[in-house]
């Protein structure tokens, strides 16, 4: 049966300075704050290296903390070989520090994908492996190196897209399975972790790229605000982000619409739909429809299409098919027609 590798040895690096001391910490408040977890003993984690400096940050922040904690660590790395040899040299760095650190490691060299959607398609094959791995592992939480900045430009990615409060909400810093212990540290301190710490790490020369939108955000618009508007935009982004996760929390708080389910049609009244907020239409409508789109959001427009159909004051019989999505309204009666709960 696969087991994560347990922790015994002492580390052997040199006393730990000040700063790193204080990262240490820092890292400690995030998990309390979060409830990233309660009980170290009782965690298994697998972390997702890539050999950048943030991934080994992450590693070494757990491998230390792991020295009192006596959790168990596997370390999963990609290898997409998009980037031919600089690829096979990030994957020797993490096999190194997975040796130096006396791990275990699993490595995945996916099929190469088409360039259409790739940073969607990479993070998919990313996350599916590490959850792969954690169930052949038997690990309990997925460590991913997540920062402060990550969350800023999140957050202004998905705002140049046009999102609500869920895709406002960013990157959560625990998600099921997924925590994310560095989320409160910003880019510069990992960098200086690293350099205090004497640990090597590799850089991808892609994340300067600027066919890529999220690179735009990180070396241009940032850059800008922070120069000319405020410059503490990344934390203050940051914390905007938390404040509305906290927010839609409450809203994605579970209640019953009132509804009949007749031949797999879902019926409603519009005038008592209407008696809700919008904001809570929303997200129960935004919930009610994902398994109809692979457990993704639904696309922009559905929502206001049914809100407009229920708002309409027309007596005729109305039919509307809208992305899959088949309704009508006769009165006062909605009906989603041939839907599955």
């Amino acid at each position: 049966m696969p087991t994560l590798s347990k922790i015994t040895r002492e580390d052997s690096t040199p006393r730990l300075t000040p700063f790193v001391r204080s990262f240490l910490k820092r890292v400690q408040n995030t998990v309390a704050k979060h409830q990233l977890w309660t009980n170290p003993k009782k965690e298994s984690f697998v972390i997702g290296v890539s050999g950048g400096a943030d991934s080994l940050c992450l590693l070494d922040v757990l491998f230390l903390l792991s020295q009192k904690r006596e959790f168990a660590i596997h370390v999963a790395h990609v290898n997409y070989r998009l980037r031919g040899k600089d690829a096979d040299r990030d994957e020797a760095l993490v096999r190194e520090r997975v040796q130096h650190y006396g791990l275990t490691l699993s490595v995945l060299h996916p099929k190469k994908t088409s360039l259409s959607n790739l940073e969607e398609k990479l993070r998919d094959i990313r996350y599916h492996f590490l959850e792969k791995i954690r169930l052949q592992k038997k690990a309990t939480l997925i460590a991913v190196a997540h920062h402060e900045d990550d969350q800023a430009e999140t957050f202004l990615l998905r705002l140049l897209r046009g999102s609500g409060m869920q895709g406002l909400s960013a990157m959560h810093p625990k998600n099921g399975f997924i925590v994310r212990p560095c989320i409160d540290m910003s880019r510069d301190d990992i960098l200086r972790y690293m350099k205090e710490r004497a640990l090597p790490y590799r850089t991808d020369l892609s994340n300067t790229d600027s066919k890529f939108l999220r690179n735009k955000i990180r070396h241009t618009l940032i850059p800008l605000l922070e120069r000319e508007y405020q410059p503490n935009i990344k934390n203050i982004l940051s914390g905007t982000a938390a404040l509305l996760a906290a927010d839609y929390a409450h809203l994605d708080e579970p209640f019953s619409l009132p509804h009949l389910i007749t031949q797999n049609n879902l019926i409603f009244s519009a005038k008592e739909l209407l008696h809700f907020p919008e904001t809570h239409l929303r997200q129960q409508f935004r919930l009610l429809f994902r398994p109809l789109y692979g457990k993704k959001a639904p696309p922009k427009g559905v929502i206001e299409e049914v809100l407009k159909l229920l708002r309409s004051p027309k007596n005729k019989h109305q039919h509307l098919t809208f992305h899959g999505l088949k309704i009508e309204r006769k009165g006062d009666t909605v009906r989603l027609l041939d839907f599955h709960i």
